[in-house]
């Protein structure tokens, strides 16, 4: 990829579906690893493709985990920012994964679930 240099790393690291182990994968990532950037893909059945998600949203979080539990206050990050936008640009990068052959869907609402809490502690 462009702007990005040939020195990439790839890890490979799944969260399970509870917002505490997420929030202790991402502290454990970003202290162990040290990356410059991370990019979360999230993996649900019957998925066509490679969501990348451009806009993680904050509030509204009321679905439970696998362990039958919500964030505190039903947020991310308590007195956070509503939203937060990548500084990636999704739109051009689905575009350039699509002309390698990749089904690549382009999102702006990565819903209130892990995959949006990860994108936002990992964003915030």
């Amino acid at each position: 990829m462009e702007g990005l240099g040939s020195n990439i790393g790839i890890h490979i690291n799944e969260i399970p579906v509870s917002y505490a182990k997420c929030q202790q994968v991402l502290n454990d990532i970003w202290q162990t690893m040290t990356p410059k950037m991370v990019i979360h893909l999230g993996i649900a059945p019957g998925a066509k493709g490679i969501t990348l998600e451009q806009t993680g949203k904050n509030y509204c979080y009321k679905d439970k985990d696998v362990s039958g539990l919500c964030p505190a206050g039903h947020c991310c990050v308590e007195g956070g920012p509503e939203q937060l936008n990548s500084i990636i640009d999704m739109r051009s990068l689905g575009k350039h994964l699509k002309s390698m052959g990749l089904d690549v869907i382009y999102s702006r609402d990565a819903g209130r679930y892990c995959n949006n809490y990860s994108n936002n502690l990992n964003n915030g």
